[in-house]
């Protein structure tokens, strides 16, 4: 490990950009975290010789003293042989002081190295096995002993094997403190490779046009900078000028051009030979299995954005998760045919995925994968992208409805009731809560607290005109009306009867409001899909795998015709416009719901997806908007199958502005699979993909409707 961490100089015109100087700061708070952590990394103490008085006197002596001259009277012969002489005296003198000068040790700091986990690995269990051997041995020939012996046979073993642990535990705080620095050091190394990436594309913004040229840019910085650092590893505090490495570059690359260019205009006939060479070589190449290799960089470049497993693992890898789904589907059904349930809630995403993002992540994943070896990691990502959950519970709910004269309440469930202090207790031999006494076949009785409907209300039951006169406490046994007896015994033998009930003509009104209270038992069915995105975002892939699986969604893997039918997977480009004509909008309820939809026009189809921070698919758009336009509408979040029990069914010709608009067989599910809102003339807003206006004329929307809805 270096002693210093690598920085990067940039001069002040490089960061006047605000994405260079970003990325810039962050590089060197990255290089001050890795520096501190060396700072604290565990020193050593080591020995070594040191003479004292171990100055060279010897060549202090040789360099004369400022106030000594040489004697301009001597001859030069002369001062040669008494400087031979005098050196002689010297040397003599130095080696008879060496031999009496004393030596010592002196103790100094020195940088550690990494504590190897390997050589610990190896020496520890030998040793411990060494020392456990010994103890077998001691204890074979103590058996005979007293306790006295085994007892310290036992206290040796216990400090032993706490010797053993402290010694580990020091081992691993040391070995954490070098792993961290190591780790900080190359955070620090990829924040400098992306502030000279930032630096190459404001230098350059071409370069980066798309994600391709963007990624083998920064390969090319990441080998540069590789180099750079290889060959300053001596250096003690290793700066470097950003502006220099990518001039480097960019002088390499220019150089490159230059020479290539005059070799072509001065070599043209020979360019021509090796161009048909190579377009021959080509032909030859594409009918063998090791092309990639003879066509070298151009070849891996190719094989990097493309899909390496044949198509038919990868579409039966597709249609494997898409029966997953539909096996998800029809679980979900079972559970809506439950009959034991008075009513049933759904709130559940739309059960879909993008194909190309699997293949995709496929292929970063596996490369050449077959259908057979990807079954476990697609259950996997299936179980994180879905998620069904139940729940029961109980709900009084209370119902108030108007009845015509004639008409049917229902069926009721009936009891019956007298005038003695077992049905009546102390309100027994009095007259009714109407102020009269009541007539067996005449008099009926409501709960007072929940009345069926109001005092005075006259009803025909079994061919009799009933009226109600009368009220109790018994709502909470599940009866409507307590039928009046003239005796205990006639009363007792009614039970619980169940009565169809008429509203009587003879009513002073035309109609009635009718109250009914009733428990009911609800099952909540929710389905929730993540998206597989999401679960793609969540696997941690390192920046590479990023990059190309993020090449692989754009070039559809050099295979666009693997999926080219699925509309929801294939972007269709910008967004189509329309100009809703002014009269449709004097409609208020229309003009909120189509202020609210224009707010998403461009925003992509993601399944699962059912807000704004989300994106959408078909039916969790039309539910957003419904239920956030400000029509006083509810209906959660639900599928286009579950808008379509939301609304009224109405025929094609009686559509308008306003109404849902559904689709069939768009995907592989039962029901409605898209849902769009109708905006007259022909057209609609919907979620595409991505959402935008569309014509329901077109060959494709025509072969697939099923039929139109209005919002209850």
């Amino acid at each position: 490990m270096e002693k210093k961490t690598t920085r990067l100089h940039f001069e002040e015109g490089d960061l006047e950009s605000s994405k260079v100087k970003k990325a810039a700061s962050k590089a060197e708070a990255a290089a001050d975290k890795a520096d501190k952590a060396k700072e604290k990394l565990p020193k050593k103490t080591k020995l070594r010789w040191e003479r004292e008085g171990a100055e060279n006197t010897l060549r202090q002596e040789r360099e004369p003293k400022k106030s000594e001259s040489v004697s301009g009277e001597d001859s030069a012969k002369n001062r040669q042989r008494k400087q031979i002489r005098k050196e002689a005296k010297k040397v003599s003198a130095e080696a008879n002081a060496s031999k009496k000068r004393k030596k010592k040790l002196k103790f100094e700091k020195v940088d550690m190295k990494s504590p190897s986990l390997a050589g610990k690995r190896i020496v520890q269990p030998t040793a411990i096995a060494a020392d456990a051997k010994v103890h077998q041995i001691l204890h074979a020939g103590n058996e005979d002993q007293n306790v006295g012996t085994q007892a310290v046979l036992f206290t040796e073993e216990t400090a032993e094997t706490t010797s053993h642990l402290a010694t580990s535990a020091a081992y691993s705080r040391k070995l954490h403190k070098f792993k961290k620095a190591e780790r900080l050091e190359k955070k620090a190394d990829k924040a400098n490779i992306e502030a000279l990436f930032q630096k190459s594309l404001e230098d350059n913004p071409d370069a980066g046009s798309n994600i391709f040229s963007r990624w083998r840019q920064k390969q090319e910085i990441k080998k540069e900078y590789a180099a750079m650092k290889a060959g300053n590893s001596g250096a003690g505090s290793a700066y470097q000028t950003g502006s220099s490495v990518m001039g480097r570059i960019k002088k390499e690359l220019t150089d490159l051009t230059e020479k290539a260019f005059e070799y072509v205009t001065t070599h043209s006939q020979i360019i021509l030979l090796i161009l048909a060479a190579g377009l021959l070589l080509l032909v030859i190449s594409g009918s063998l299995s090791s092309c990639s290799a003879m066509l070298g960089g151009t070849g891996n470049a190719v094989l990097g954005t493309s899909f390496t497993a044949e198509d038919e693992d990868i579409r039966g890898a597709e249609n494997d998760y898409r029966a997953m789904e539909a096996d998800l589907r029809n679980r979900i059904a079972r559970l809506q045919d439950d009959d034991s349930y008075d009513e049933i809630r759904l709130n559940v995403d739309e059960i879909g995925h993008n194909p190309w993002q699997l293949a995709a992540i496929l292929t970063v994943l596996y490369e050449d994968y077959t259908r057979e070896e990807v079954q476990t990691i697609l259950r996997q990502f299936f179980d994180a992208q879905y998620n069904l959950t139940t729940s029961v519970s109980t709900e009084t709910v209370t119902e108030t409805k108007t009845v015509r004269v004639g008409e049917s309440l229902g069926t009721v469930t009936t009891s019956g009731y007298c005038n003695c202090v077992i049905c009546c207790g102390h309100w027994s031999g009095g007259p009714t809560a109407s102020g009269v006494y009541p007539t067996a076949q005449h008099t009926l009785a409501v709960d007072a607290s929940n009345p069926f409907v109001p005092m005075g209300t006259k009803v025909i039951m079994n061919g009799i005109e009933y009226k109600v006169e009368d009220t109790g406490n018994f709502a909470r046994y599940g009866v409507q009306f307590d039928v009046y007896y003239d005796n205990h015994i006639s009363a007792s033998l009614h039970g619980h009867k169940q009565w169809e009930c008429y509203l009587a003509d003879s009513n002073g009104t035309n109609t009635v409001d009718v109250t009914t209270t009733e428990t009911k038992r609800i099952l909540t069915i929710t389905a929730t899909n993540h998206s597989l995105s999401s679960v793609i975002n969540n696997l941690n892939l390192t920046d590479d795998e990023w990059e190309r699986y993020q090449i692989l969604l754009e070039t559809k893997g050099n295979r666009p015709y693997l999926f080219e039918d699925d509309i929801y997977a294939n972007y269709v480009g910008e967004y189509t416009d329309y100009d809703i004509p002014g009269e449709a909008l004097t409609d208020a309820k229309f003009a909120k719901m189509i202020h609210e939809a224009e707010k998403y026009l461009g925003y992509p189809y993601v399944w699962g997806g059912s807000s704004p921070s989300t994106s959408f698919d078909c039916s969790g758009f039309v539910s957003w908007v419904i239920n956030n336009c400000g029509n006083g509408w509810s209906v959660g979040r639900q599928t286009a199958n579950g808008l379509m029990g939301c609304c009224d069914i109405i025929p094609k010709s009686q559509a308008k502005p306003g109404d849902l608009i559904f689709f069939q067989g768009t995907y592989d599910t039962a029901g409605a699979s898209h849902v769009g809102i109708f905006v007259g003339n022909g057209m609609m807003i919907h979620c595409g993909n991505p959402i935008s206006y569309a014509s329901i004329e077109t060959d494709y929307w025509r072969a697939h409707y099923y039929c139109m809805g209005r919002i209850r």
